[in-house]
């Protein structure tokens, strides 16, 4: 039964297409039947494949700050307040597959499956001074790295200015990320002061799962911009794409879950939302053309005629 309305689906849709779209592309051939040919034209539906990758920086927005740990009134001493790294030192990567579809001479929407991966660097520095004599204290210096890993669904718009070999586009696009995993990286060296002379405590590594600091889901809106240089067997690009999080991604309900953390690096997460610079290489192959002007096919296989549409004489 599926094979025969595969049969039949085979038939009709050629058929339709061209009853559907007589005037414009059907050429008006002599004899019986006209035929249309699926290829070339001025206003091409074209379907393109092709993979991507990249590198990302991350700008860290945090929108509201927390900690476990809070002056004394009084004491200038450092409460363990987080200094983001500037993003050019939050570097990550992305790679993906891409399906575009031509929609008019300088039109395509695109689909881009993605696995990314962001880096959010911070440091925070704590110090426990002796009351009676501020000169000796001990500082604890901690460098957090928090890798996140999401699964991202971009739905990208691009707009091509000129059709030359060498295009550049401007895009926009909405995108849909699940968070897949979170690693923590901690570093931390605890020195202390006696009388201002500097005596080296202890140094320590952590490393663990922060995935229950994050919500699952994310959404990002971008504008971006690129160059397009076509060949006759595919299309490479280079794209750069500026991700606005349109939100908190912190769960803040886990947010003194992870007692390692908390307890032992005294790293509470702050409520942030993350930016992202998103620079990608790609590669885009042809799959086929559907004219909506007649013309010939280009290219084996891309070029279907309709089946024959017989007139009465």
């Amino acid at each position: 039964m599926r094979l025969l309305f595969m049969r039949y689906l085979k038939m009709i849709v050629p058929a339709l297409l061209c009853v559907l779209l007589q005037h414009p592309v059907c050429g008006k051939m002599p004899g019986k039947y006209n035929r249309m040919a699926i290829g070339g034209g001025s206003n091409d539906l074209s379907f393109k494949v092709g993979v991507k990758g990249g590198v990302n920086f991350t700008a860290v927005i945090p929108l509201e700050r927390f900690s476990v740990l809070q002056p004394v009134q009084g004491n200038d001493a450092a409460s363990g307040e987080k200094d983001y790294a500037a993003f050019y030192r939050n570097l990550g990567y992305q790679y993906g597959f891409m399906g575009m579809l031509q929609i008019g001479k300088a039109l395509s929407l695109s689909l881009e499956p993605t696995f990314s991966n962001y880096t959010l660097k911070y440091e925070a520095a704590s110090t426990w001074m002796d009351a009676s004599n501020p000169a000796d204290r001990i500082v604890i210096t901690t460098n957090y790295a928090d890798k996140l890993r999401y699964f991202e669904i971009p739905l990208v718009l691009r707009y091509q200015l000129g059709r030359q070999q060498i295009s550049p586009y401007l895009t926009a696009g909405f995108s849909y990320g699940m968070l897949t995993g979170a690693a923590g990286n901690v570093a931390s060296s605890t020195v202390q002061y006696i009388n201002n002379i500097e005596v080296p405590v202890e140094n320590s590594t952590y490393e663990g799962d922060i995935s229950g600091n994050f919500i699952t889901t994310r959404l990002v809106a971008f504008p971006g911009a690129g160059v397009m240089v076509g060949f006759s067997f595919a299309t490479l690009f280079v794209e750069a794409d500026y991700y606005f999080t349109l939100h908190n991604v912190i769960d803040e309900s886990s947010r003194y879950s992870n007692q390692q953390s908390v307890g032992g690096y005294y790293d509470v997460p702050d409520n942030l939302r993350p930016n992202n610079l998103v620079i990608n290489l790609g590669i885009l192959f042809n799959i086929n053309r559907v004219s909506l002007q007649g013309g010939q096919g280009r290219g084996k296989g891309s070029a279907v005629e309709c089946p024959p549409v017989y007139k009465k004489r």
